[in-house]
């Protein structure tokens, strides 16, 4: 399940949205910036699709998971 995303560290650049296969992560506009909205997080599958694909590093999916999938 996400557990949190760092908007602070976030570059809105939206990779995060399309490959979320549980259509959790949302990007909105906020303070005139395009930022990740999670909505239904119940419903996360812990694909970790979204910190895989995330170019920063700013979604953290489960903190205790520490083998993460690699995207390749």
């Amino acid at each position: 399940m996400i557990i949190d995303i760092d908007l602070e560290k976030c570059t809105s650049c939206g990779d995060c949205d399309p490959v979320c296969p549980a259509d959790i992560i949302h990007m909105e506009e906020k303070a005139g910036r395009l930022v990740p909205v999670l909505k239904h997080v119940e419903h996360c599958v812990t694909c970790f699709n979204c910190e895989i694909f995330c170019p920063v590093q700013c979604i953290d999916v489960h903190p205790i998971v520490r083998r993460r999938p690699l995207p390749w």
